[in-house]
């Protein structure tokens, strides 16, 4: 009897213990809310859709003879994100992350996909929209009985590679990742399109990215999959066939390390880029594709200064072998070659990932505003088939340096000089020459940008300020009303956002 109580007395013990280290339910919120309003002649707002192509990406509303040809824009736009997660020790979390997006404030009541309660329009006048999206719905499981700590991903979750330089996507998938110190190593698949499930009418995305920290440096590589059944990828497919008329294979590979050396911080990218998409329901020729793009960043700081330089260069096209989107069977770019019944055969521009929203934050006029988020200029692309990205077609060179006022405030002066690596056109312009080709000249401008940094509240940031281009000859355009190569006027932007974290 005795035995036997003091056996219940241990497992009462054990059970207590147990049930006293059982992970509790640990629930969390977070988010942010930005408003951003937007002064600026000749550039891309976010109300500019067509943003993709390897050149000629300017839409017509603003070339010679647009309605909004050297007009000036205004507008105020607003973002709120709301992200949620619920874990269950370091073993197990679920996540629900949604986004709510206004354009512009008093929204186009046409807008989000024309309908007055959709995405993207919570701006309209009384509100009480249906704009609410779901960014993100994924859960991280830690893999059990496996010595070695491995994670899954599963759900709808952001898939990010070297993001703003090549890839950052929100899309439905697994990711694997595994811990052998110091080696992370990362599998990624992804769903693009399902189509037809009995068919093979799908796109699918698969990646390998592996790292190790050495040293002070993390050094990485990556190679990238996308099996395209259907183009372009992200939209759905032709009803009634089996099969999407163009498919192919893309693939990206990479390099890249982060760190510091001696007294300075860099930052290094490098990618190429290569595959084809064919016409299964033509005869014509497919596309090669081919391509490669790098990036350098290095950063001095000393007390409350840091200076720095940045340098890019993407591949262009070439005009004379590719039409605006590298599409079998399409007209290349030059009107005299394309008269000649010449079609797209080769893209060497270099390309992002099908619908990437990255876009690189180097500048205030040409890239993605660094003020606002991201979501201006030219440069920040967003589309269902690959484009050039934020420096296909170009390369450019910037020097910075920034001064910490106080703690709260930091001032930053840059300049940059931006090329043009677009052959036999140029990768904006579209200038003609006297005998009706696309004229190929060298420079997009210089661009001078003063940007302040407030750090008002601890949960509170402001940014303001902006920057001017002085166009070069690349930026030239054909105005068909009387056969002249105009320049816009100087194009230039003043923004700011005032955005609180919680």
């Amino acid at each position: 009897m005795k035995k036997y109580f003091i056996f219940s007395l241990l497992i009462l013990a054990f059970a207590a213990t147990a049930y006293g280290q059982a992970p509790k339910l640990d629930f969390r919120a977070s988010g942010d809310i930005a408003v951003g309003t937007y002064l600026y002649r000749w550039n891309y707002s976010n109300q500019v859709t067509s943003r993709a192509g390897f050149f000629d990406v300017v839409p017509a509303v603003i070339k010679p003879g647009g309605a909004d040809w050297n007009k000036t824009v205004s507008y105020v736009e607003e973002r709120g994100r709301l992200k949620f997660d619920a874990l269950m020790g370091k073993e197990l979390s679920g996540t629900m992350y949604f986004e709510m997006d206004s354009q512009t404030w008093g929204d186009d009541p046409s807008g989000g996909a024309g309908q007055r309660s959709g995405r993207n329009v919570i701006g309209l006048w009384s509100a009480d929209r249906s704009g609410i999206e779901i960014k993100n719905l994924y859960m991280d499981v830690a893999v059990p009985y496996i010595p070695v700590p491995i994670t899954l991903r599963a759900g709808i979750q952001p898939f990010g590679v070297r993001a703003p330089f090549l890839m950052y996507n929100d899309g439905a998938g697994f990711t694997i990742g595994a811990k052998i110190d110091p080696v992370n190593i990362i599998a990624m698949w992804a769903k693009l399109n399902e189509g037809e499930v009995s068919t093979s009418d799908d796109v699918d995305f698969y990646g390998l990215h592996i790292n190790a920290k050495i040293d002070s440096f993390t050094i990485g590589g990556y190679g990238l999959w996308f099996a395209l059944h259907q183009w372009p990828a992200g939209t759905a497919v032709n009803a009634g066939t089996a099969f999407n008329s163009i498919q192919g294979d893309l693939y990206w590979l990479g390099l890249y390390a982060d760190g510091r050396l001696g007294p300075v911080n860099i930052n290094f990218d490098f990618a190429y880029d290569f595959g084809k998409l064919d016409h299964n329901r033509q005869e014509v020729s497919n596309v090669k594709y081919n391509g490669m793009g790098t990036r350098l960043k290095v950063d001095f700081p000393w007390e409350a200064f840091n200076f720095g330089f940045v340098g890019g260069y993407g591949t262009g096209a070439d005009t004379n072998k590719t039409d605006r989107f590298g599409i079998p069977g399409q007209p290349v770019g030059d009107p005299n070659i394309a008269a000649a019944g010449v079609t797209s055969s080769k893209v060497k521009a270099f390309i992002v990932t099908p619908g990437s929203e990255a876009g690189i934050q180097d500048s205030e006029v040409l890239f993605a505003s660094y003020i606002g988020n991201g979501f201006t200029g030219p440069n920040y692309v967003g589309d269902s088939r690959v484009s050039k990205g934020s420096i296909g077609g170009i390369w450019y060179a910037k020097l910075y340096g920034s001064y910490k006022v106080t703690p709260e405030y930091k001032l930053t002066l840059q300049g940059l000089y931006i090329g043009d690596t677009t052959k036999n056109g140029d990768t904006f312009g579209t200038s003609l020459n006297a005998a009706g080709s696309l004229s190929n000249n060298s420079s997009v401008g210089w661009e001078l940008d003063l940007i302040n940094e407030w750090q008002v509240y601890k949960n509170l940031n402001f940014k303001f300020g902006g920057g001017v281009l002085w166009a070069g000859d690349a930026l030239k355009f054909y105005d068909s009303r009387d056969g002249s190569n105009d320049k816009p006027k100087t194009p230039w932007m003043f923004a700011t956002k005032l955005t609180y974290s919680f």
